[in-house]
């Protein structure tokens, strides 16, 4: 008997009886000195499966026959790639089951293309091919499957390369589809599932034959492979008494619908009307979709790499690099592990992983990796590289650069490369040329940059001492992630130099001069540098840093990354291109950046990650896991809108579509979770009480005053329409209102802050939309599409105001604006009323999508708006929280200035579906511009985080003074 361990989770809420588990069995044997023996069983170690439970009537006949086959196959390693294996099954005759122990699988075919799963896939030429490959081999076998349709093609994602499997060979019948009516998780009726059940896949002469013939297949898989390319559509029809109809037509009514020209088009017809001479147009097809694979490779050898060489090669048309392994050694764990790593990275300084596939005749596993021009050995040594003509490198330092930031990256994903040297540093054939770190045969997990060592990989001249030194001993201790900087660091020398290791010219000599801590070549080096070579002078010292014999003494890529960077920050521009990237930490993300240290916090309704970096140098592409991430499924909230962190920074609050919740950091365990009357617009922290806040949601009638520390709601605040809210002191709340204009503050009691009374209320205007507070000046400053005003809490009256002038259409008003908070300007000394007199704390900015964006100070002598910007589209402005830098972008734009002189300093062109929803600054007390960075988030899904890499020489060559407008050259006044 199989001890079957299931979970209480169904694991696919599709099918009857299909759960996730353990199996515990004996598993069949079959003694080899007597192959016609009956299987036994024998005792083996626990495995993960899935665990099919079917009712013993549902089971096609045959069934037996082939499920001991397909048993047989998976113990003796006889498995198709194409075939769901199936490791062994039991009969519970008193009950009526029978339960098959099958191979986990992510997704079925019906959950792909109906949208509910979006996980990994093949390319469409290999789930093509893959499809018919597998129904092939049943056929070869002599096995019929009988039911193919969407729920018995799945998709095995754990497997790598991904593939498509056949499943459910004569298994059953589906039965439960028809006799029941059950819902699903997202609340949808199994009756949608109907389409499944065989009638809807079999020409109607086929489905009632007791002894189904090869051709039930054929017309199934016709149907299927129409299926998956058009999205859950039918090739008969559109609705299910249709498609009964048009099968009994012999109507492929939807066929036209794929262009005639599509490799599958002729394939498809050719199965869907079974052929009358009885030949199977399986062999054809399958040679067919091979032919037309994305994958092409011919036998033009690249290199050599480990465990496989490298052919060039064509994928979806491009021209690629091919790594062809076999599957067959007893490296295939290191390959395994090598795709599965690799397929997780995304880097511009690391080769790109870009499919995996299986040869056509399944022996070799490939990987389609991005072709490059060269490696570092070859541009060395030009004289012995006979491939295409190498590209122009960039400066230096700037190659440098990319290669740290390609290992770095590597490390900030737990991982050590183990490996690094000249022949591992690819050139790139783009524009600008990248330098990129390759072949991750022998890259380990680590933790806290630390990794366990079983035998010593890696090449012998570019081996750390403390490697080095254990080379060929049984047991070995940990390793840390410093042997990879020092490899780079040796790298790098080789590189400066054009050949020339640090510890030698002779080969020979090397190793033993890197456990003696000889670095012959470098000493030279440097006594043979130029007196006005500083650069050469930094690097020098810097590779001398990385390559220190004691690992304890030997600096770390991200300080390695903040010297370059530093180095670069005092160049020309046109050494060091100024360049917006997207960070790959992942995708439909809400981030909130921590207000004083280098914290990210992203969240989405399935988790929370906290990510972080050791200096602002490092770019955000490169920050790793602070922790574990907090999974929220379990929470059922929906989607987030925003991330806010209170004073302290000791509590993250998360808006969801209905609930708030507040978690606390860094235990994050939930301090207040709560679903409020409506749906919150904004969460506005306590200035000075961390575990205060204000929620509100824009147009309702009330603010909810909430206590994370009891986890409650402790008041709330009525007022009409609330638009704005803003805290302006321990106890005082300012609330404006969308309805009147109004802008009330209300007091909460010292000792009863349950209690609140409305103490002061100004008029905006005929609407308000926006508050912000100044604490320096203890102003308050107001703000809606007709202009800004500024109100001291000892007045009635603004006093400053701006009135904008009137906008006929929508998307010429003013759609934000931002206060400049200036720090550090000496000015907290003098008190308020210094603070009150100084222009440096009234600088606003505001935009309009149509017509640009705009500074106004009201003490300035002219006291009228200028603008900045006359590009469009700009919907959202923000200052840094020094007031250096102000940035302002949109679906099309994102533009920065320096504050101090109103320079632009660089202007990017975006293309994103929507609009910007918010920009913030990290905090920083650097005075190089490198060491800034930008969060922005987008609206409805395209949420991104946005870096840039500021430089001073943008401003000298880029920028222009600003001229100054009047108001009525500005906004076009009538």
């Amino acid at each position: 008997m199989l001890e079957l361990v299931c979970n209480n989770q169904l694991f696919n809420p599709y099918v009857d009886g299909m759960y996730g588990g353990y199996w515990k069995p004996k598993k069949y044997h079959r003694n080899p000195r007597d192959p016609g023996a009956k299987l036994e069983m024998i005792e083996v170690e626990q495995k993960e499966a899935t665990i099919r439970r079917i009712k013993n009537e549902d089971c096609l006949d045959g069934w037996k026959v082939v499920a001991d086959k397909l048993v047989e196959d998976n113990l003796y390693k006889r498995t198709h790639n194409n075939i769901l294996r199936v490791f062994c099954y039991e009969e519970d005759v008193t009950n009526g089951w029978r339960y098959f122990a099958l191979e986990p699988y992510s997704a079925t075919l019906y959950e792909y293309c109906t949208g509910r799963y979006k996980g990994a896939m093949p390319n469409q030429s290999q789930v093509l091919y893959q499809i018919v490959n597998g129904i092939c081999y049943l056929h070869v076998e002599g096995i019929i499957h009988g039911d193919l349709n969407p729920l018995n093609v799945v998709v095995a994602a754990h497997s790598q390369p991904v593939r498509m499997k056949i499943s459910d060979s004569r298994l059953t019948t589906f039965s439960e589809v028809r006799s029941e009516e059950r819902m699903i998780g997202d609340g949808t009726s199994l009756k949608n599932l109907e389409l499944c059940q065989s009638k809807y896949w079999t020409l109607p002469e086929q489905k009632d034959v007791v002894e189904k013939k090869a051709d039930v297949d054929f017309v199934a898989a016709g149907c299927l492979l129409f299926y998956y390319l058009k999205s859950a559509k039918h090739v008969f029809g559109d609705d299910l008494e249709s498609i009964l109809k048009n099968l009994k037509e012999k109507n492929p009514v939807n066929l036209k619908e794929l262009s005639n020209n599509h490799v599958a088009y002729d394939p498809i017809q050719k199965m869907i009307i079974p052929p009358t001479n009885g030949l199977s147009p399986l062999p054809k097809v399958k040679e067919k979709f091979e032919k037309a694979l994305s994958l092409q490779v011919t036998d033009k050898l690249l290199g050599h790499g480990s465990f496989g060489n490298v052919y060039e090669g064509k994928f979806n048309g491009d021209p690629v690099a091919v790594k062809q392994m076999t599957t067959t050694t007893a490296e295939r764990k290191i390959i395994q592990r090598e795709m599965s790593i690799h397929m997780e990275l995304n880097h511009v300084n690391v080769v790109k992983l870009l499919d995996v596939a299986d040869s056509a005749d399944n022996r070799l596993t490939q990987l389609v990796l991005e072709l490059c021009a060269g490696t570092l050995e070859d541009w060395a040594d030009e004289k012995k590289y006979n491939g295409p003509k190498l590209p122009k490198l960039p400066p230096d330092e700037l190659v440098l650069y990319q290669i740290a930031n390609g290992l770095h990256y590597i490390h900030s994903r737990n991982l050590v490369h183990r490996d690094i040297k000249p022949d591992n540093i690819l050139i790139s054939t783009t524009t600008p040329v990248q330098m990129k770190v390759s072949d991750l045969s022998f890259v380990k997990k680590t933790r806290k940059d630390i990794y366990s060592q079983s035998e010593i990989r890696g090449t012998l001249l570019w081996l750390a001492p403390e490697r080095l030194k254990f080379l060929g001993d049984s047991e070995l201790p940990d390793a840390t992630i410093k042997s990879d900087t020092f490899s780079s660091g040796c790298v790098f020398f080789y590189f400066l130099t054009r050949g020339i290791h640090p510890f030698g010219k002779n080969v020979v000599d090397v190793p033993v001069n890197i456990l003696k801590n000889k670095q012959e070549e470098l000493v030279s080096y440097k006594q043979n540098l130029a007196a006005d070579d500083v650069n050469g002078r930094i690097l020098a010292r810097l590779i001398e840093d990385m390559i220190q014999f004691e690992e304890k003494e030997r600096i770390g890529l991200p300080e390695v990354i903040k010297q370059l960077a530093a180095v670069l920050y005092g160049m020309d521009k046109s050494k060091f291109q100024l360049s917006l990237v997207e960070a790959s930490l992942g995708w439909d993300y809400i981030i909130g950046s921590h207000p004083t240290e280098l914290i990210l916090a992203c969240a989405n309704e399935e988790k929370l990650i906290f990510y972080t970096a050791e200096n602002l140098a490092i770019p955000f592409s490169n920050w790793r896991k602070k922790k574990e991430e907090v999974t929220l499924q379990h929470l059922n909230l929906g989607r987030v809108y925003s991330l806010e962190w209170n004073i302290n920074r000791t509590q993250l609050a998360a808006r969801y579509h209905r609930d708030t919740v507040v978690w606390s950091y860094p235990e994050c365990e939930i301090l207040f979770q709560k679903k409020l009357p409506h749906f919150t617009s904004t969460i506005n922290w306590n200035p000075t009480r961390p575990n205060l806040f204000a929620a509100h949601y824009n147009g309702d009638c009330q603010v909810f005053v909430c206590d994370s520390s009891i986890g409650d709601v402790i008041t709330p605040i009525d007022c009409k329409r609330v638009s704005a809210v803003k805290w302006i002191s321990e106890n005082r709340i300012a609330v404006a209102s969308s309805w009147n204009g109004t802008i009330k503050i209300f007091e909460m009691e010292e000792n009863n802050l349950t209690t609140t009374r409305l103490v002061k209320e100004f008029t905006h205007g005929e609407h308000c939309d926006y508050l912000e507070w100044n604490e320096m000046t203890q102003y308050l400053a107001s703000f809606s599409d007709n202009g800004i005003k500024i109100w001291s809490m000892d007045d009635d009256m603004p006093i400053y105001s701006l009135k904008f002038p009137l906008q006929k259409e929508e998307e010429e008003k003013v759609k934000d604006f931002a206060w400049r908070l200036c720090t550090g300007n000496g000015e907290e000394e003098g008190g308020i009323e210094m603070a009150r007199k100084s222009a440096n704390n009234f600088t606003f900015a505001y935009a309009s999508p149509r017509n640009g964006v705009f500074i106004w100070n009201p003490l300035e002598s002219e006291q009228q708006p200028r603008r900045l910007s006359q590009e469009k589209y700009i919907e959202t402005v923000a200052f840094s929280s020094d007031g250096r830098f102000l940035a302002a972008g949109g679906k099309k734009k994102l533009l920065i200035w320096s504050a101090e002189d109103w320079v632009q300093i660089n202007k990017v062109n975006m293309d994103m579906k929507y609009g910007l929803r918010n920009m913030s600054f990290f905090t920083t007390k650097s005075t190089n511009l490198y060491e800034n960075k930008l969060t922005v988030n987008y609206e409805y899904g395209d949420w991104s985080l946005i870096e840039c890499a500021f430089e001073e020489s943008n401003i000298s060559d880029s920028a222009s003074e600003i001229p100054t407008e009047s108001a009525e050259d500005v906004m076009d006044l009538k």
